[in-house]
């Protein structure tokens, strides 16, 4: 008798990068906002947001924020199950 089995491997990973600091002044889209509306509004929309000056290298705000140093990273919640076929 054969039988047939792989293991499989499911974690979930928290990674925490360095800050970027904006200057609202440099983001015409964020003027009149409150600091809660700003914030909101570039959670939906860092993509469509120009990189700060200090980022040159990057395409767009949520670049920059996706190529900053890891400051922390966490796996957790480890599983492992045999799977037959």
């Amino acid at each position: 008798m054969e039988i047939t089995l792989r293991m499989t491997e499911s974690y979930s990973t928290f990674i925490s990068r360095e800050s970027v600091t904006i200057n609202t002044d440099d983001y015409p889209e964020l003027q009149g906002m409150t600091e809660e509306e700003a914030q909101d509004y570039i959670k939906s929309n860092a993509s469509e947001m120009a990189a700060p000056a200090s980022c040159d290298w990057a395409d767009n705000l949520s670049d920059a924020l996706e190529q900053q140093d890891t400051i922390k990273e966490k796996i957790t919640n480890n599983d492992f199950e045999i799977w037959f076929q």
